[in-house]
């Protein structure tokens, strides 16, 4: 015999299922709307009946002790409604953020501009340098907790399917929150389709630390699109930067420590297949496809680089011209002054450049962001690493029928 129910009981089921409570540890606002404050040392699970907002700066346990988990289900809205309104995750605390390509996790503001809040932070225990001696840790920009140690390996969660936006605030002018800061964060943290969208400061940006990275795209970024410095030494792998008219600086500004160029550990990320798209609009500052200073090392492979308003590649500081720990291979340039070449550099970037291995000067003629023949530009390389999967193609996107930014991102269009 099938159950039957007063219609009361029926209208008390179905509101629950409509009108979602909001989790402990939170604050109802109004009908499926929770506030989300203060510093939490237990574990919290946000569900995507509900929006969150953040309430100045959150964060998730504290350094090292009374360590939490975020727990966020696929396609929950997360939004900041101020540039003090930002997520910090401490060290020894996680973020599982697992998005789905239909149902990504969305970190926006009502304020749909850059600046409308303020950015994720992540703090991990992975090696930084910055220090004389011994195990060395760091303040995170605008007080957003303690990075750095020993633990190369260390965990900080999962990111998967997120996208940041409207994100970015500066305090001072050294001192600024980015779309995603992953501040000495270790290998063990997976990171894999992530946007950062329209941020008021850089979109991602690595303070040492060994974390791995595949499927990143910014889009629109006011500074730079992809920073590094302190010493990061992690891989990555398909990476869209798009420059917008209006506001753009460099696609990628890389550096190992500006004080100390030698410093320990050196910054020496492997990166392959990435797409860099310029503007060189009046209305933007400008900058270099990569401009790579300060004693950086990195190896960049079949990459496209391309419209950017000063160079596509530009090498600075002495410490950074080692040809031991700095390298391109099956790369293609296209720009206005492809290379930034200077008195007094210790070798010429364009010889260095046309050296490596399956370097080319050629127009890509993309279609948006996936170039009219991405298997025909020249012969990829492929980095003797696993975490690297053997493509036969150059930039971040095979073709147009094969393209993993679709279903998810914005401002790709």
């Amino acid at each position: 015999m099938k159950a039957r129910y007063p219609l009361s009981v029926f209208a008390t089921l179905v509101a629950g299922y409509a009108f979602a409570d909001c989790p402990a540890g939170t604050v109802e606002l109004d009908t499926n709307l929770c506030q989300i404050q203060g510093t939490y040392t237990s574990d919290l699970t946000l569900t995507n009946r509900n929006t969150y907002v953040l309430s100045g700066g959150v964060f998730i346990g504290g350094d090292n002790a009374d360590s939490a988990v975020l727990n966020i289900q696929a396609g929950t809205t997360i939004k900041g409604e101020s540039g003090r309104d930002f997520l910090v995750i401490s060290r020894g605390s996680q973020i599982i953020a697992e998005g789905e390509r239909r149902a990504p996790i969305v970190f926006t503001s009502d304020r749909q501009t850059r600046g409308g809040w303020g950015g994720l932070i992540i703090n991990g225990n992975a090696p930084i340098n910055g220090c004389s001696a011994g195990v060395c840790e760091a303040e995170g920009e605008g007080s957003t907790g303690m990075y750095g140690g020993s633990n190369a390996t260390d965990s900080s969660g999962v990111l998967r399917y997120v996208r940041v936006e409207y994100s970015g605030f500066q305090i001072t002018p050294e001192n600024e929150l980015n779309g995603i800061a992953f501040q000495g964060v270790g290998s063990g943290t997976t990171v894999q389709n992530v946007q950062v969208h329209l941020t008021a400061d850089d979109g991602v940006e690595f303070f040492g630390g060994t974390v791995n990275v595949k499927n990143l795209v910014v889009t629109g970024a006011r500074d730079d699109s992809v920073d590094w410095v302190n010493g990061w030494v992690g891989k990555a792998q398909y990476i869209v930067v798009k420059q917008f008219d209006d506001e753009a600086n460099n696609g990628i500004e890389a550096d190992n420590l500006k004080t100390n160029n030698a410093a320990m550990p050196q910054s020496l990320p492997e990166i392959s297949n990435m797409t860099l798209i310029g503007t060189s609009a009046d209305g933007a500052r400008g900058g270099a496809g990569m401009l790579l200073r300060a004693g950086t090392g990195a190896h960049i492979y079949n990459s496209i680089v391309t419209g950017f308003k000063s160079s596509c590649v530009d090498i600075d500081d002495e410490a950074t011209f080692d040809a031991t720990k700095i390298s391109m291979s099956g790369n293609v340039v296209y720009c206005d002054v492809n290379f930034d070449i200077e008195a007094g550099d210790p070798f010429s970037i364009s010889d260095w450049f046309s050296d490596g291995e399956g370097n080319t000067v050629a127009n890509p003629q993309l279609n948006g962001i996936v170039p009219r023949d991405a298997q025909g530009l020249t012969t990829p390389v492929i980095p003797e690493d696993f975490f690297f999967d053997e493509v036969d193609f150059v930039g971040a996107v095979r073709s147009a029928s094969d393209d993993w930014t679709t279903g998810w991102t914005v401002g790709l269009d």
